[in-house]
């Protein structure tokens, strides 16, 4: 076996031994890639598994953390969460991330401590470093752990594992909260996040696996994979898509070229510098 293999193995006895030093985790489980592997490794440790549930959190989503919860047997927690109640979220500024993460999270800590575990872990993996994620500051200030981060832990290498156990999330599509669909500073609304969920809930019934509606106002902004930008341009998928979206109350629905991009509202580092 090659020195990389080696590395990747070392990467995962390492998030096990991690999980095990910490004694009872709690994972906050959103039912994604990275969530799923943490919640099956966590179970060897006598852990349990707790999801957000509100406004900024897709119900397909929530649906799939709870069918995944019991496939793994972990004890699993649905949290309310009142995101819009609070006006540093409901403003959506840059620093949106940062409130909504003290909020959510500082309800899974709470909840943890009155369950017995004994520490909260997150998803948080080595190739989010270089992204803009002002929320990981808040969830460091909570004392969450991040076991795939410090382990090294990429992407690749969490799929990697995910697909050898046999875990269905491995070769799922990235999933973000419903508040990324929208440009800072556009305020949030909850008829506003449930007309972009919808939406995007219709462009993958129509067999595109990966998608974001960007919401600008009366206007739905669709990126997608690039190599399933033809299809979306051209009758009759086309016709299917915008008759779908103005019916659910968009004016205009347009197809993004350059394709779909993680985090295509994030500021230029020069903009994130306060975070």
């Amino acid at each position: 076996m090659n020195q990389i293999a080696n590395d990747e193995l070392a990467a995962r006895d390492q998030v096990d031994a991690i999980l095990a030093s910490i004694g009872k985790p709690l994972v906050a489980f959103s039912g994604g890639v990275d969530s799923t592997l943490l919640a099956a490794r966590a179970v060897l440790s006598g852990g349990g598994a707790a999801t957000l549930v509100g406004a900024l959190y897709a119900t397909e989503e929530t649906d799939r953390a709870k069918a995944l919860a019991a496939q793994l047997n972990i004890p699993h927690h649905l949290i309310e969460v009142d995101s819009l109640a609070d006006d540093n979220i409901r403003a959506n500024p840059l620093d949106r991330c940062y409130h909504c993460r003290r909020l959510g999270m500082g309800k899974v800590v709470e909840l943890a401590r009155r369950e017995g575990y004994s520490g909260v872990v997150d998803g948080d993996n080595a190739d989010d470093a270089g992204d803009y994620r002002p929320g990981v500051r808040a969830m460091r200030e909570l004392g969450l752990r991040g076991p795939l981060r410090e382990a090294g832990m990429t992407k690749a290498m969490i799929r990697r594992w995910s697909a050898e156990l046999g875990l269905p999330t491995a070769d799922i599509p990235a999933a973000a909260c419903l508040a990324s669909r929208f440009p800072f500073g556009a305020p949030l609304s909850d008829d506003a996040l449930r007309q972009v969920e919808a939406s995007e809930a219709f462009i993958r019934s129509q067999g595109v696996r990966q998608v974001r509606v960007r919401h600008h106002g009366d206007t739905a902004r669709i990126e997608a994979p690039l190599e399933e930008v033809a299809a979306l341009a051209a009758a009759p998928l086309r016709e299917r898509v915008v008759e779908a979206l103005t019916g659910l109350g968009y004016r205009r629905v347009t197809l993004d070229l350059a394709g779909y991009r993680s985090g295509s509202f994030n500021p230029e580092p020069a903009a994130a510098s306060p975070e």
